[in-house]
């Protein structure tokens, strides 16, 4: 593949991904339409996106074909870049200034950034730039004053800018405690980072033309453009974080609870058939459920419901001997979890063993203390681990005890 068709592609996936990121970013901006930092930051990700766009060699030939002007791609895409940057100073504005503060420089923030814009759009007309060039603009129509010129100033406006979110955001990174906001300005100061490796590899090149050598026209026409989309995702990935991390975060939790509540779960369904709503699958299968929320909060009522039908098949007598037996086995003073999960596996042991439950029905079983959903689910969540681990042969057999009794033989 070429380079023309190489970045055809990747121009426009970055393109898509800063889209993408701006309409994710958008329903945040309906919910709070009055938020600076959130309307900068949607301006940013916009611009960015639609200057990927019209910098993609395809459209950038096609643009020059329509209009008359070869290289008028590199003006679009440059100045929506300067657009981006303006938007971004002004993000970052916003976080780390107070109000106050942040309304009395935004003036001049957008005073410097638009005098670069008018002065790039002077210089880029009043440059003599035949021929279509939108891999190598830069170092082809270096050493032309005005040309010359157009580029400095665009790479020193977007070179300050990218500096200015890099030194911002790092510094404040390491002085958050909200980890997913954290990572958001560490991800947005690294990609800030990667793209200022674009400006760098501009000027490598172009700094070569002025010495008479095209040896290091590679860094401006391959390494620059791939450090910016590298530099993109990175940034994308930063200022979307925090909601998507986090969610992605509770989703992980929730799979992780559904994933530890399952066998204990499936082995109540099969002792006590009929507590389930949905019919047990496997656990696997259950990433995809459309209300993960809704289905882990039906599998703990349903282990209660469980629990409750199976009480009558151990009695207080039952689990006092048993507690003291494993006590003295030295599993401490502590054996709530595992006396939970031992009295559930015996009931469920007598009942398959056809022995009649008896008229005891002190609660529930359970002993967490505790009302709270997260409570509950956290105390489940250690039954079940023990549950899934119970070493088999190794727990002590309860005595016969009057709290079960075989089933009487008909007639």
């Amino acid at each position: 593949m070429t380079l023309h068709q190489v970045f055809s592609v990747t121009h426009t996936l970055s393109g898509a991904l800063c889209l993408i990121a701006f309409a994710y970013k958008w329903g945040d901006l309906k919910r709070d339409p009055g938020n600076l930092a959130l309307r900068a930051l949607c301006s940013a990700r916009l611009f960015n996106g639609l200057a990927y766009l019209m910098l993609a060699p395809a459209t950038y030939v096609r643009i020059g074909e329509f209009t008359g002007s070869a290289n008028l791609g590199t003006l679009l895409g440059q100045g929506l870049i300067v657009l981006a940057a303006l938007s971004s100073h002004i993000m970052v504005l916003s976080w780390f200034c107070s109000p106050e503060k942040a309304r009395q420089r935004l003036p001049y923030v957008a005073l410097f950034y638009l005098v670069a814009l008018t002065a790039m759009v002077a210089l880029f007309f009043s440059a003599s730039l035949p021929g279509s060039h939108p891999i190598d603009f830069e170092v082809h129509f270096t050493n032309q004053g005005a040309s010359d010129a157009y580029l400095v100033v665009f790479l020193v406006t977007y070179g300050l800018n990218l500096a200015n979110t890099a030194l911002h955001t790092w510094p404040s990174s390491l002085a958050i405690d909200r980890p997913w906001l954290s990572q958001s300005l560490r991800l947005s100061a690294l990609g800030s980072v990667f793209v200022l490796g674009f400006i760098l590899g501009k000027l490598v090149g172009i700094v070569g033309r002025w010495s008479g050598t095209t040896a290091l026209d590679s860094a401006a026409t391959l390494w620059s453009p791939l450090m910016a989309s590298a530099g993109s995702l990175v940034l994308v990935t930063g200022y979307t974080l925090p909601e998507w991390g986090a969610a992605a975060s509770s989703w992980r939790g929730r799979y992780r609870s559904y994933r530890t509540l399952y066998p204990l779960w499936f082995a109540l369904c099969r002792a006590v058939p009929g507590i389930a709503l949905f019919e047990p699958r496997s656990p696997r299968r259950s990433l995809w459920l459309r209300e993960p929320e809704t289905r882990l909060y039906r599998m703990v009522i349903e282990i209660r419901d469980g629990q409750r039908v199976l009480r009558p098949y151990v009695c207080d007598r039952c689990e006092e001997r048993l507690r003291r037996e494993l006590q003295g086995r030295g599993y401490g003073a502590n054996t709530d979890p595992l006396m939970e999960a031992y009295v559930l596996s015996l009931a469920m042991e007598r009942k398959k063993a056809g022995l009649e439950p008896s008229d005891y029905t002190a609660g529930s079983g359970s002993r967490q203390s505790g009302t709270e959903f997260t409570d509950e689910l956290a105390w489940l969540e250690r039954v079940a681990e023990v549950y899934a681990c119970l070493p088999s042969g190794r727990l002590p057999s309860p005595a016969p005890c009057s709290c079960t009794a075989p089933v009487p033989s008909p007639g």
